[in-house]
């Protein structure tokens, strides 16, 4: 086994995360949906989480989650070459598009741009989604799971853009 837990399953998504934020591309992206799917599984067997814990991931995997959708269909298309039959999601994925040349976001008030790199669409039920907003989205919900439920609500911080990326 490479990782022995959840946390450290964690931590490499936060490697990932890091990466993509300062070039977000494809093969990055890959990585992070992976890892980000396999999440729940870890964390089911993990006796160290607590039970904060495990409601948050139980609100974020809902069938009716976006993001969790999103995650859950592109990890698995990547998996098998075939797609599997359509479940009762009511959000499908239909295609990804990636391209060269994506701008980034801005970070202010210091000049840093992250998520540069390859512009990536995720397309689904007639919506377009940034892949960039989605991993950022995904990544504050593992974040908060592993960084802040474990605080005294009193002690926790929301992170700023640039704290979650590092910066």
């Amino acid at each position: 086994m490479l990782h022995k837990n959840s946390q450290d399953r964690y931590d490499k998504l936060k490697k990932v995360f890091h990466r993509l934020m300062r070039n977000f591309n494809r093969d990055d992206l890959d990585d992070f949906i992976a890892t980000a799917n396999s999440m729940p599984d870890w964390m089911n067997d993990d006796p160290s989480l607590i039970q904060e814990q495990r409601d948050h991931l139980a609100r974020f995997t809902v069938q009716e989650s976006m993001d969790w959708q999103i995650c859950h269909q592109i990890a698995n298309r990547q998996k098998h070459p075939k797609p599997p039959r359509q479940s009762g999601a009511g959000l499908q994925v239909k295609s990804v598009q990636v391209k060269a040349g994506a701008p980034g976001i801005l970070l202010t008030p210091f000049p840093q741009i992250i998520g540069a790199g390859e512009e990536i669409f995720i397309d689904y039920g007639g919506h377009r989604e940034s892949a960039l907003a989605f991993v950022i989205r995904t990544f504050k919900h593992f974040h908060y799971i592993f960084e802040m439920a474990r605080l005294p609500p009193a002690k926790r911080k929301i992170p700023t853009l640039a704290d979650l990326a590092g910066m």
